[in-house]
This record gives structure tokens, C-alpha cells and sequence, in this order.
């Protein structure tokens, strides 16, 4: 039990980790939902500050969930913290793990996103512009935090994979 939120602590079973990722799946439809609003408002570039924002906000509150923030892998014992970095590198991690900011979001949205670039062009269409441009947002926004979840997913899967292998010595043979 995590004493400061009173939760399951996520590593503790797979149970608390897909309730976890549950919980994780309605806050990225509700930032989508976000997203989308302001895909809407006719002020130029509020929606691209609005969505980069979002997005890093959402990341880390999604690192945090799973337990995999900076600083909470800094906080953790030798063995399970190399658990950690090591699970990181061998799925590839984008955003687990790591600080997010909103330069690093905004650089794999453009990666992702030609989709995303043609919502915000298509914004300045008047109603059907505005409605593709809010549809395309929310589903920008979705794909991204539903990736991440998946991503902090494999990142546990692995993490107890690894902690559960029998541990070896380094010591040679016959000495």
C-alpha cells in the first residue's frame, strides 16, 4: 500500500496495475476531451499550447502512476532501480522513465503527426473544419496516452520479469 496516496502500490500485483492503467485510459480521454475543446477556439495557436501542455502533463501524471517518474526510480533500492533503467532500455521507452517536457512532446507529435498538423490547418474551415480539427485532437491526444500506457505496461511486465530471474554471482568456476 503506497502510504502517500492510501493506493495498492502498482509493482504489488497485476490486478493494481491494470486498475492502474484503467484509471490511466480515463484521464487520456479526458485530456483528449480537453484537447479537442481547444482545437475549436478561434485564437490562433492556443490550441497547439494548449495541447503541448496537456500532453506533458499527462505523461507525467501517467510515469507517476506506474511508478516510473525520475524521481521515483531514484528513490528506489539498488536492485530494483537497475531493474527499472534496465526494463527501460530493453522496450525501447519514449516517455517512461524520463522528464517530459513540452519541446519533447511537441517533437514526437511531429513524428506522429501529419494527422495532428492537418487538424490544426483544417481548423481555419469554418464548422467542418473545426469539427475535423477537434476529432483529429482528441485522437492525437488518445493514440499518444494510450501508447504511453502501453509502453509503462511492458516497462512493469519486464521490471517484474526481471526481479523474479534467479539472481547470479559472478564468481568463476572452481574458486
Amino acid at each position: 500500500m503506497d502510504a502517500e496516496s492510501g493506493r495498492e502500490d502498482v509493482r504489488d500485483s497485476s490486478d493494481a496495475l491494470l486498475e492502474t492503467a484503467r484509471e490511466m485510459r480515463a484521464l487520456v480521454r479526458k485530456r483528449g476531451a480537453l484537447s479537442a475543446a481547444a482545437a475549436v477556439l478561434p485564437v490562433p495557436g492556443i490550441d497547439i499550447a494548449v495541447d503541448a501542455a496537456t500532453f506533458a502533463d499527462m505523461l507525467m501524471r501517467i510515469n507517476r502512476a506506474f511508478q516510473l517518474s525520475p524521481e521515483q526510480i531514484e528513490m528506489l533500492h539498488t536492485d530494483e532501480r537497475l531493474a527499472v533503467l534496465t526494463a527501460l532500455s530493453q522496450v525501447s521507452a519514449v516517455f517512461a522513465g524520463r522528464y517530459v517536457t513540452s519541446a519533447a512532446v511537441l517533437t514526437v507529435v511531429k513524428q506522429v503527426g501529419s494527422r495532428w498538423m492537418t487538424g490544426k490547418a483544417a481548423k481555419w474551415v469554418p464548422i467542418a473544419g473545426q469539427g475535423a480539427a477537434a476529432a483529429l485532437s482528441y485522437w492525437t491526444v488518445v493514440k499518444l496516452g494510450d501508447a504511453h500506457i502501453a509502453e509503462c505496461l511492458r516497462v512493469r511486465d519486464r521490471v517484474r520479469a526481471l526481479l523474479a530471474a534467479p539472481k547470479t554471482t559472478n564468481t568463476a568456476p572452481g574458486a
